[in-house]
């Protein structure tokens, strides 16, 4: 904040005026009691330290006539004066976060992590402007991420750019068992509305894709480089091109002809090459290698099974 030198400096500007301006500067930011108003106001040179609390008054009930609804200093408040709704509050109606929610759903399919959590904190900052609790219920629950540890996505973010080794306590969704892991975190991916963390398991000596919300606890961290022999899975797939809408990281087009893309994409997995060739549904075709094109058979199979007759 400023801090005025000389109160001649203030012109044709009022005091009074001054004071109710940062009065609201004060309690926007949080619930403030009669001293600390008085003590910001000395130290910014506002307020002389022999004047008593009644310009105090004065100048909440100048807050009070202007539009702001400000809570009584009470044991229940903690004898702080708390600001309600005000004529300063960002403003805005159920029909533009309809059209936020909307424009979210599909910029967030075409983003990166880092790219997911601008827009939450965007959200969050919007609320914390608002004051009708209705509405920023509503603003924090556009966000994929209302429901995760922003602070853990922050730092696994950080683990991944550095490849640490975290230990780590995850339970599967298959089990209600916790388990201990020793992960090298790689990469974090937003994928079908969920964030999964990418990494190589060094017990099991492969490739692992966790959910980042059945992470329950990151025990410790290693900053030591591992050397890891892993190999990711490489499939190639023709594709009606009238079918196909978009490429996903680790993959290229290698040849178009007769309305059909030869595709060959470069996966964490073979669980998640699947997972890919699946959600492309009939219009995909497996070609190399032999081996994953069985496998897409077999589970093809198996899902026809599962359903009987």
């Amino acid at each position: 904040m400023f801090k005025i030198a000389d109160k001649t400096e203030l012109n044709q500007i009022s005091l009074t005026g001054v004071r109710g301006i940062v009065l609201a500067g004060l309690l926007i930011m949080q619930p403030r009691s009669l001293e600390e108003i008085r003590k910001a106001f000395i130290e910014l040179n506002i307020m002389e330290n022999e004047n008593s609390d009644d310009i105090l008054r004065i100048d909440l009930n100048t807050l009070k006539i202007m539009g702001c609804e400000i809570s009584r200093a009470s044991a229940k408040t903690g004898f702080k004066y708390v600001l309600g709704k005000h004529p300063f509050a960002f403003k805005i109606d159920d029909e533009e976060i309809g059209l936020l929610k909307k424009a979210y759903n599909q910029a967030k399919t075409h983003t990166d992590m880092l790219g997911i959590l601008s827009y939450d904190d965007l959200f969050r900052k919007i609320a914390s402007r608002v004051c009708e609790e209705d509405k920023k219920e509503a603003l924090l629950g556009i966000s994929i991420l209302k429901r995760y540890d922003i602070e853990m996505l922050k730092d696994l973010l950080l683990d991944c750019s550095q490849g640490r080794t975290l230990n780590l306590v995850y339970k599967k969704p298959s089990s209600t068992s916790e388990e201990s892991k020793e992960v090298v975190a790689q990469k974090l991916v937003f994928q079908n509305d969920k964030v999964y963390l990418y990494g190589f398991d060094l017990e099991k000596k492969d490739s692992v894709v966790l959910l980042v919300n059945r992470i329950k606890s990151i025990l410790s961290r290693k900053l030591e480089k591992v050397e890891l022999e892993q190999n990711a899975t490489k499939i190639r797939f023709t594709m009606e091109a009238s079918s196909f809408t978009e490429l996903k990281d680790g993959e290229v087009i290698l040849d178009s002809q007769d309305g059909t893309f030869v595709v060959e994409g470069n996966y964490h997995n073979d669980f998640l090459a699947m997972q890919r060739v699946l959600s492309l549904g009939s219009k995909c075709v497996v070609t190399e290698p032999v081996e994953f094109k069985n496998a897409i058979i077999t589970k093809l199979k198996e899902m026809r099974d599962s359903y009987g007759n």
